[in-house]
């Protein structure tokens, strides 16, 4: 669960792709320690469920009164019950139970009903999941204008599940979606510069090593089948022969009769000596056969599984060997991201003009180390500071050396893709005398133009900020609380948002705050949720849970499964949702492009895209690292993923987007880890199934 003292401990924590919870208080309130005042099945009523809710009495005319059929509609259980609507109680991730409410009013011609048909249909609950059904009620939905279903029937395309693998398809969709056909282009959900990671190709090649095997032992059980079967054939024949011999030596011992009695009753006694030991024989025989019996059904329940075991193997090499499958080379017009830049040190901060950065006097004397991380989901071709060649990592980290000088000294970092895009950071050097030598600093060349996004009306800010250190069964955890802390203080200072903290929460809690949340927020607000806590992945369903500070190892009772919490984020009303999640991510989230802005874009296209996409809904998702363990610490006071979060939020001055987050956030946890022998790549995209269109979350610092 967490690493020896002598390295910075992991914070074994999951991301359930939706954040935690909201405590039971008013948005902005204090920090205030977690109750738990209410029983587990109290908190099961505030699971999201699929509702029929009681038709409507209409009047018709003057004398006229009907029911209007019933209305199919997702809510918590708890308020299902008070509406007096109909749910199924129990076995609620059952597939038919839940396409049987929707199911009527998709074929109705409800646009929403017909979304929801196909998520369940993609999804796959209690049964095979079927993409291509599921594309045809998206397809059905996109076509009367659901932007939900647009960006699924994107996804669809892109990923080959269901229709032909076919990114301009893609695309055209991700920008109907968005309302925006030119400036968006697509994000080939490959960040970083390395290849794609074998362990897919590893775990088929093991899979079909073990499939060989099961099928060796399949055919040596066939062949003792066989045997027992001959050796059953062997012992009745033997057994009707004995029988035989049996009665003809009583029918000859009948017919004997006078003279030969003597020789007879000889002969008689013989023949019952002869009897009783062939009747031995047999009866040995026929447990030999009963055994042989027993072992042929053992033999035969064995083949059954095995043979059951190696078709699931086959259908998972299958699955593996899709994913594997090389993707059809995207056409040369088709727009995919360009490559992006992000400096680690120095720090600079966001502005328009060239920044200017103060270097100390050893760091004049000795030259100054440029630290940056470069993304090019179309292949990095060449990457260079001042000219100077630069290789990146694995992790697209670099690392370069600049020439001090007692002068400015310009450093322009350069990064151009394979389909010839580039991208540049430029900064000065500000040389040191000293009368102002002193820590390292930045600031813009020149005042900071006008605020451009003035006039747009980004909405209300909410945060909902957990931190769980103190567990009643599990290990603790050092720094998600003092993580939580400042991230909530630096949110509710710098971005203006309406705050509120919750440490060591326990289920009901949790749950209670997310419904707070649906019963309060409105399309006109937009909610970041900040979770640090343990988390754990169910590897026989690969469903995710977070695990509340009443959680027991081994129980799932006061687990937090991520469908549970995907289902409350998709009927908040909330415009747009971003949730940062400093734990591991498993289950729920899908990776899959998303809407960025064309590389190169004017000033004026930013603006146009500032105003589309902040109208948009949106359910994205920061994560610490992927579904491995990521480190608890090494930030100092905060764990490696916080500290980073806290840096790029201090340092920014403009609108910063969700991408743009993840991307300034990324380069820094890759490096710091890194330092310390440890892989973790903080990741970003859709919530799957938490209803996002096409638009994502915006940070608008207050200046």
């Amino acid at each position: 669960m967490r690493r020896p003292p002598t390295r910075p401990a992991r914070r074994h924590r999951l991301a359930i792709g939706l954040g935690a919870a909201l405590a039971g208080l008013a948005l902005g309130g204090p920090v205030t320690p977690a109750v738990n005042p209410r029983s587990p099945a109290a908190a099961d009523e505030l699971f999201v469920i699929d509702c029929l809710l009681p038709g409507q009495i209409r009047q018709l005319g003057q004398r006229t009164t009907y029911l209007s059929p019933r209305r199919p509609v997702r809510t918590s259980a708890r308020d299902c019950q008070i509406r007096g609507g109909e749910y199924v109680a129990w076995d609620r991730a059952d597939l038919r139970s839940s396409l049987a409410v929707w199911l009527p009013a998709a074929k109705a011609g409800e646009v929403e009903a017909m979304t929801v048909v196909g998520e369940m249909f993609e999804k796959g609950l209690g049964v095979p999941a079927d993409h291509a059904a599921a594309a045809q009620w998206y397809r059905k939905a996109a076509d009367l204008g659901a932007l939900r279903a647009q960006v699924n029937l994107g996804h669809l395309y892109e990923q080959g599940l269901g229709v032909p693998r076919d990114p301009a398809e893609a695309l055209r969709w991700y920008r109907r979606a968005a309302g925006l056909p030119d400036v968006i282009e697509l994000d080939a959900g490959a960040p970083i510069v390395r290849a794609a990671p074998a362990e897919p190709v590893e775990q088929a090649e093991a899979l079909r090593r073990e499939m060989a095997g099961l099928q060796r032992e399949t055919e040596m059980l066939r062949e003792a089948v066989g045997r027992a079967r001959l050796e059953l054939d062997a012992a009745q024949a033997a057994l009707e022969q004995a029988q035989a011999e049996q009665q003809a030596l009583r029918a000859a011992a009948d017919a004997a009769s006078g003279a030969a009695a003597a020789e007879l009753d000889r002969r008689a006694a013989e023949g019952e000596q002869r009897v009783r030991t062939i009747s031995e024989s047999l009866r040995q025989r026929e447990v030999e056969l009963a055994r042989h019996q027993a072992d042929r059904t053992r033999l035969l329940g064995e083949l059954e599984g095995l043979q059951q075991t190696s078709a699931a193997q086959a259908q998972r090499i299958a699955e593996l060997e899709h994913q594997l499958a090389p993707a059809p080379a995207p056409p040369a017009d088709l727009p995919v991201a360009g490559p992006a830049l992000a400096i680690i040190e120095p720090q600079l901060l966001a502005t328009r003009g060239i920044t200017v950065v103060a270097a100390s006097a050893g760091a004049v004397e000795g030259g100054r180390r440029i630290v940056g991380r470069v993304t090019a989901p179309a292949g990095l071709l060449h990457l260079a500071v001042n000219d100077a060649p630069v290789e990146p990592n694995d992790s697209g980290v670099f690392t370069a050396q600049v020439a001090g000088s007692a002068g400015d000294t310009p450093v322009t970092i350069v990064a151009v893709d394979r389909r010839g895009q580039r991208a540049a950071v430029e900064f000065v050097l500000r040389g040191i005398t000293p009368a102002t030598a002193g820590p390292a600093t930045a600031s813009p060349a020149t005042e900071p133009a006008a605020q451009p996004w003035a006039g747009i009306d980004f909405g209300r800010y909410h945060a909902l900020v957990i931190g769980n250190n103190d567990y009643r069964h599990l290990p603790d955890l050092k720094s998600a609380v003092n993580d939580a802390r400042e991230v909530a203080a630096l949110l509710e200072k710098r971005y203006g948002f309406a705050v509120t903290v919750l440490q060591d929460a326990d289920r009901y809690t949790i749950l209670a705050a997310l419904n707070k949340l649906r019963e309060r927020l409105t399309a006109e607000d937009n909610l970041l949720i900040y979770y640090a806590g343990h988390g754990e992945l169910d590897e026989v369903n690969s469903r995710g849970h977070w695990l509340p500070v009443d959680a027991e190892p081994g129980s799932t009772a006061n687990w937090i499964p991520t469908t549970a919490i995907t289902d409350i984020l998709n009927i908040l009303k909330a415009k747009q949702v971003l949730l940062v999640v400093d734990s591991c991510y498993a289950g729920a989230l899908t990776r899959s492009s998303m809407a960025r802005l064309a590389t190169g874009a004017t000033d004026a296209e930013r603006l146009h895209w500032l105003r589309a996409v902040s109208q948009k809904r949106s359910r994205t998702v920061l994560t610490s690292g992927g579904l491995e363990p990521v480190l608890d610490a090494g930030g100092g006071e905060h764990s490696v993923f916080a500290r980073a979060l806290l840096e790029v939020l201090r340092s920014n001055a403009e609108v910063l987007d969700g991408q743009g987050l993840h991307r300034e956030v990324a380069a820094r946890v890759s490096y710091a880890a890194g330092n310390v022998g440890f892989d973790q790549v903080p990741e970003y995209a859709p919530v799957r199934y938490a209803g996002h269109e096409a638009g994502e979350f915006f940070l608008v610092p207050r200046l």
